[in-house]
């Protein structure tokens, strides 16, 4: 169908609201906007649906709510679920109480039980919520960090994961065989006795689940500074902290309260310096030891750490490695047997050496915490426990209480590490510097590129191919003995001239091993002409890790250059 006609037939959709087909006809002759609107249905893909909110089929509104929402519930009738109900909850962004609430009357109208969060409450609480109620499916509105003008529908499995690939692929090709007129609504979906709202009694579980998880630790007199960034995590980070003993708990009160146009911020993102620029204003007001600042959903945290007089932003790899430091040396020999932490191909290498002194595994999983998630309930399997995992985008889980990452437990364990270390009169930026003497001086870094144009995007396209048949062997001055293509399946050996199968799901990423022990991967994007590429070296000391680190940098920058056509 054309995008006109797509445009034509919602304007005079008799399923489409009056207030819905109004704003269609303010873009009527915008044929650029149209297009973007109406070029296809929102997917729904292995991060759910995320996307701009507003009018269209290739927006996240009621109508693309509503059926995707009808496809999980067919899905979950076909599996056998459907008596178990479905967790509800949302965050602070525009729309999302409305599209939760748009969701619960699909399934009710199904005949599905849902259980849904009375107000904002942060996405871990939800992986929690379908774990402790035991429902067949979970589901979260949100967009995590995206800028004010998106939302998101991030769907989770019966054992408190997010859909992993199979799953999420189900669900689109169900939404494919579906139009709006096979939607069914309940009408006064709250009054039905299949609604259950939740509210204190999951709460309170989560919370005593949380203080149950983590190591007595005497705060003393630690002084910690926190803001949501406008987002969930008000109600959740103060408490948890205030309940583990914490006496001084400051907040960034202008950003306290829950709000969708994240009026204080350029961008909700605890990755970004900016995102503490407010906090470190309140900060010299009020001197802290630290800083902790939760996305909008309260599944990531950022920290910043006073140290010398100044302030130092950790990255998510380094707080990886100090949190998994901290829990396996406080944990005893008998419960580190069989213990794994879990990372992602593309977080830093400097948790191995950790774990071989603790005598626990390190495990990869591809880039997506849901890999994390559902590897907790396979490693029992093999005789094995999970201890703790992380990714480089800030997102951390200790324990077995939720499936997803969780920034309301880590501010807290980071808060007691910070506390713990302070008592021994080091901040957690000299703990970092002590265990880089010890176990070797990582750095990584991130790189993104994209793509203008589809001439650019091809050649993009047409650089990866020729990575793939033609394997570097060598990247500023370092020697390439390994590469792994992910798409394949397969590591080659370059130094013995063998091929390994790769035990992961297919993924499009190519990875790079240099004998110096540095790591390059690359990441196309699926859905956006771009690709991210991560680096990672193990130097002498800071300054050789820095230069090494620089030097592949520069390098990647040339090739990828050259590699576009832009000499």
């Amino acid at each position: 169908m054309e995008i006109q006609a797509r445009y034509e037939a919602w304007l005079s959709d008799p399923l489409i609201d009056a207030v819905t087909k109004e704003e269609l006809r303010q873009l009527d002759g915008q044929t650029a906007e149209l297009a973007d609107r109406f070029i296809g249905w929102l997917e729904f893909g292995t991060g759910g649906m995320r996307g701009k909110i507003g009018a269209g089929t290739n927006r996240i509104n009621v109508y693309t709510v509503r059926l995707a929402t009808q496809a999980l519930a067919i899905i979950l009738q076909e599996k056998g679920l459907a008596e178990r109900g479905v967790a509800i909850a949302y965050d602070s962004r525009r729309m999302s109480r409305e599209f939760a609430h748009a969701a619960a009357e699909v399934f009710v109208g199904n005949g599905i039980p849902v259980y849904v969060f009375g107000t904002i409450a942060p996405t871990p609480i939800l992986s929690f919520a379908v774990r402790y109620h035991g429902t067949g499916a979970g589901l979260v509105i949100t967009a995590s960090h995206n800028p004010p003008e998106y939302n998101g529908y991030k769907a989770y499995n019966a054992q408190g994961v997010q859909m992993l690939p199979h799953e999420a692929v189900e669900i689109s090709e169900k939404m494919s065989t579906l139009s709006l007129a096979d939607v069914k609504i309940a009408e006064q979906a709250q009054a039905s006795p299949l609604w259950h709202d939740l509210g204190e009694e999951t709460t309170q579980a989560y919370f005593e689940a949380l203080l149950k998880l983590v190591p007595p630790i005497e705060p003393g007199d630690i002084s910690v500074l926190y803001t949501p960034l406008h987002g969930t995590g008000g109600q959740y980070v103060p408490e948890i902290l205030r309940r583990a003993g914490f006496r001084h708990v400051l907040t960034v009160d202008e950003q306290m309260q829950p709000n969708g146009s994240f009026p204080t911020v350029a961008l909700p993102n605890p990755e970004e310096k900016g995102a503490f620029a407010l906090a470190m204003q309140k900060a010299q007001e009020q001197p802290c030891d630290l800083i902790l600042a939760t996305d909008p959903d309260a599944d990531r945290v950022g920290i910043a750490v006073r140290h010398e007089g100044d302030w130092h932003l950790l990255n998510g790899n380094q707080v990886g490695v100090l949190l998994a430091e901290f829990i396996l040396s406080r944990m005893t020999d008998e419960s580190r047997r069989g213990g794994v932490v879990v990372k992602t191909i593309v977080t830093t290498e400097m948790i191995q050496p950790i774990a071989e002194k603790y005598g626990v595994e390190v495990v990869n999983t591809l880039t997506g915490f849901k890999y994390i998630g559902h590897l907790i309930d396979e490693l029992p399997k093999e005789g094995k426990h999970f201890i703790f995992g992380f990714e480089e985008s800030y997102g951390y889980l200790a324990g077995e209480i939720v499936r997803d990452k969780d920034a309301v437990l880590a501010s807290l364990l980071v808060a007691q590490m910070a506390a713990f270390y302070k008592n021994q009169g080091r901040t957690l930026v000299q703990q970092l510097r002590k265990l880089m003497d010890e176990y070797g001086y990582y750095q990584e870094s991130l790189r993104s590129y994209s793509f203008s144009g589809t001439t650019e995007a091809q050649r993009a396209r047409e650089f990866i191919a020729q990575l793939r048949r033609e394997p570097l062997r060598e990247i500023a001055g370092e020697k390439v003995v390994i590469v792994r293509d992910y798409g394949t399946r397969i590591e080659y050996d370059l130094v013995a001239g063998a091929q390994r199968p790769i035990d992961l799901p297919e993924e499009d990423v190519l990875q790079w091993v240099t004998e110096q022990g540095s790591r390059v991967t690359l990441r196309p994007s699926g859905t956006e002409p771009k690709m991210k590429l991560y680096l990672g070296v193990r130097g002498r000391s800071l300054a050789d890790s820095q230069e090494r680190l620089a030097a592949l940098e520069k390098a990647f920058d040339q090739l990828v250059q050259n590699g576009l056509g832009n000499k």
